[in-house]
């Protein structure tokens, strides 16, 4: 580095440093504005208050915060220097954004949160949301000048330590330390985030202001190209557009079920799984008077209304009105009396669409409940039936199962919370097994289709009660697909497979004890590539064949002696005449050894070679020694670095993905032999392909579909099956290249319908932001 750019780099350095300083101390300012907007909005909402509940909790939280108001006043620039240290330390992992990860809250995981976690959660990622909505474009500019001054040539959003979320991070954690109660807190925390996102843009504008005028070179964004060909800067802004990537139904069947899909949040759908919406609960009075509501309006005789229905009124409607929901009751009650009415003429004995179901069911269910189940039902299906990974065929039995599905959830809403329910099986087996087929015209698809659409017309035309017709129907489903199964020589891959990950295994700790003997280690270096590499599995095979005790089954680590000694020309010119008698014995042996592990002809040819000229340099005088190639020529030409070696029949037992299996050397260091995967793999994160997953493979030139059915108990072997039953299995080395160069593809790592569940949490997760996909 030139004096030059070496002084540019100190000067940013202490800039850096500095504005992370004004930041921090601007805190205390930004924290009296804060203060002074809760307090005014507190106020506000006191006034307008309908009722005594709202009115003291709005005067309680007031007079909580004045008394907690120096403190925090003096406090937050600490708290900020603190969050702003422990972001530039631990890099752009750290204290990632709330949003971002409720963004990965899974739709099982649901259940087993706590209502307050739930509420904490959303929250504090609308707050994060509301605050960076509001500094967002004078965050973007700071960001150029932050990692200038960290020395990048890029932007790069998750290094600027003073970035939205570390505010509001560290603003909910000073307001933890106040021990007041937790409802209190997230209400401090909306308030304050209103006015926290406004300041923070006058600072980041002040901040940038400042940078440029010390000559601040600014960092560029870059174009990144998504995987739908899209281009996006690469600033890696976390903003609504971000939050709605996940499947979500057409503009015009929101507009029809806008009214239930707007019940779906992430509270309601986790007290939904957890069982929590079929007993009596806090909201039973606002529910019944719900139904009560429904049955009077949508009535379709001329019944009288039940007579207590008048009395209740007064008061139910004032709680709808508290809780804002009067409009969306009457306008969904009166779309679903308009629709059904309309609709009730056309239905004759013609079997009804699943749309026709769906909003016949949406019209008689009753209570929270059940307008939850449905609701997340029709989502789950029309995320599933907007997968493009499964053929069309298999979508559309997938939404002729929706009536049945729907008539399920009203009775049994187990169908969500438990994996193992019959009807979520047998959604999952249909979906995923169907991965196997990546065209329609595939071979055996046509017979794979037919049962499933009988399946699927049979349960629809069912009046659901219970979960036995889908316990029938996957029952009969999985007889025909093990009739249809090709015959799979799994069995026999799989221990193969197994029988070559333990050999190896056992060959590594043979290696590292062969690296401790002093006569090996004066060897030549493809000397000591052959005993590491294929004689170590030669003696790991003779052992793991031989009874369990036998201390050198066919006597081949004795033999390491008499090879170091015979490989030695200033040991052997001293004794001519037992190299002699030595050598067909020598070679007898090996070849009895490579025989067990079905050692490739030309790589025993190859060291035959390298050992007979050694043995020769013992008939020559010692000046004239001749200088063999050592481990840059003859350890390319040998041996590669696999982590698991597998022989020729093994591989074809196996069907391995190698064209030219190769013997690795357990004692190498395996990160050092993988020079072109460096940028492509080594730099990525570890694949995350479970067994069951299905992939794509480029096999002589074309794509095939095949899914991981088994891996090696140490991770080293995979093995793959395809529809026909051919399998394929690699090296954990192999499987990265592959995935490296493009010639793997994962098509399907999660099943489908964990998918597709997973895409209902992140609508409700949306719903809870108040933020539209």
């Amino acid at each position: 580095m030139s004096t030059h750019a070496a002084d540019v780099a100190d000067q940013y350095a202490t800039l850096y440093q500095a504005t992370l300083a004004q930041a921090a101390q601007a805190g205390g300012a930004i924290m009296e504005k804060m203060l002074a907007a809760a307090r005014q909005s507190l106020k506000d909402r006191a006034a307008q208050a309908r009722s005594f509940f709202d009115r003291d909790h709005c005067e309680l939280s007031l007079r909580l915060l004045d008394s907690h108001s120096r403190t925090l006043s003096e406090r937050y620039p600490q708290a900020l220097r603190s969050a702003f240290r422990q972001a530039s330390a631990t890099g752009p992992q750290s204290l990632a954004p709330v949003v971002a990860a409720l963004q990965n809250v899974q739709f099982d995981q649901l259940e087993l949160m706590g209502s307050e976690q739930v509420h904490q959660s959303v929250e504090l990622a609308r707050a994060q949301q509301s605050v960076l909505l509001a500094a967002d474009v004078a965050l973007s500019e700071l960001n150029t000048y932050i990692c200038a001054t960290l020395g990048m040539q890029a932007v790069h959003p998750d290094r600027n330590p003073i970035r939205p979320e570390i505010f509001v991070r560290a603003l909910q954690e000073l307001l933890a330390q106040s021990q007041v109660p937790m409802g209190v807190q997230m209400d401090w925390l909306q308030h304050m985030s209103k006015a926290l996102g406004n300041e923070l843009s006058a600072l980041y504008k002040t901040l940038s202001q400042q940078l440029h005028s010390e000559g601040v070179a600014a960092a560029g964004y870059v174009v990144v190209r998504t995987h739908a060909g899209a281009t996006r800067s690469g600033a890696g802004r976390t903003d609504s557009s971000t939050m709605g990537s996940s499947p979500s139904r057409s503009v015009a069947d929101k507009k029809n079920s806008a009214e239930d899909s707007s019940l779906l949040t992430l509270d309601s759908l986790r007290r939904l799984l957890a069982g929590e919406l079929d007993a009596p609960s806090e909201a039973a009075g606002l529910e019944s008077f719900a139904a009560q509501f429904s049955r009077e309006f949508e009535s379709h005789d001329d019944e009288p209304p039940p007579s207590d229905f008048a009395a209740t009124m007064p008061a139910a409607f004032e709680a709808l009105k508290e809780m804002k929901q009067l409009d969306r009751m009457v306008e969904r009650i009166g779309n679903r009396r308009h629709a059904a009415r309309a609709g009730k003429a056309e239905r004759g004995a013609r079997q009804e669409s699943p749309q026709e179901v769906r909003e016949q069911l949406r019209h008689t269910s009753n209570g929270l409940g059940q307008a939850l189940s449905l609701e997340v039902v029709a989502l789950m299906v029309e995320n599933i039936a907007r997968d493009a990974r499964l053929l069309a065929p298999i979508r559309e039995v997938v939404k002729n199962l929706e009536p049945a599905l729907l008539r399920l959830a009203l009775v049994d809403p187990r169908f969500f919370s438990d994996k193992l329910h019959p009807a979520r099986r047998l959604l999952q087996e249909i979906t995923h097994r169907s991965l196997a087929y990546d065209i329609v015209d595939t071979h055996g698809f046509t017979g794979f289709l037919e049962p499933l659409q009988q399946i699927a017309g049979s349960l629809a035309s069912q009046q659901i009660q219970d979960a036995e017709p889908f316990e029938q129907a996957l029952a009969a489903l999985i007889g025909v697909w093990d009739a249809q199964k090709p015959p799979m020589p799994m069995e026999k891959a799989v221990q193969a497979l197994q029988h070559a990950e333990e050999r190896h295994l056992l060959a590594k700790k043979i290696a590292l004890e062969m690296a401790g003997r002093p006569d090996v280690q004066q060897l030549s270096a493809g000397l000591l590539d052959f005993i590491y590499g294929p004689w170590a599995q030669v003696m790991a095979h003779a052992q793991l064949a031989a009874p369990l005790g036998a201390e050198d089954p066919g006597r081949y680590r004795e033999f390491v002696a008499l090879l170091a000694w015979s490989a030695r020309p200033e040991l052997t010119r001293k004794n001519i005449k037992r190299l002699t008698q030595l050598v067909p014995k020598l070679l007898g042996k090996l070849r009895e050894g490579l025989h067990l592990i079905d050692y490739p002809s030309l790589k025993t040819s190859a060291f035959f070679e390298l050992l007979m000229n050694l043995h020769q340099q013992a008939f020559k005088p010692q000046t004239k020694v001749v200088v063999l190639p050592q481990a840059d020529s003859l350890h390319a030409s040998l041996f590669d670095a696999e982590e698991t070696w597998i022989g020729p029949a093994e591989a074809e037992i196996t069907g391995f993905m190698e064209a030219e299996p190769e013997m690795a050397s357990p004692a190498q260091d395996q990160d050092e032999s993988m020079p072109e995967l460096d940028a492509a793999v080594a730099a990525s994160d570890e694949p995350t392909l479970p067994v069951g997953a299905w992939v794509e493979l480029l096999i002589n030139g074309v794509w095939g579909r095949a899914q991981l059915s088994w891996t090696s108990p140490h991770g080293s072997l995979f093995l793959f099956t395809s529809a026909y039953g051919d399998t394929h299995s690699m090296t954990r080395r192999s499987r990265d290249k592959l995935l490296a160069a493009g010639s793997m593809r994962i098509v399907s790592g999660q099943t489908v319908v964990d998918g597709a569940l997973d895409a209902v949490a992140k609508t409700a997760i949306l719903n809870s932001l108040d933020i539209k996909p």
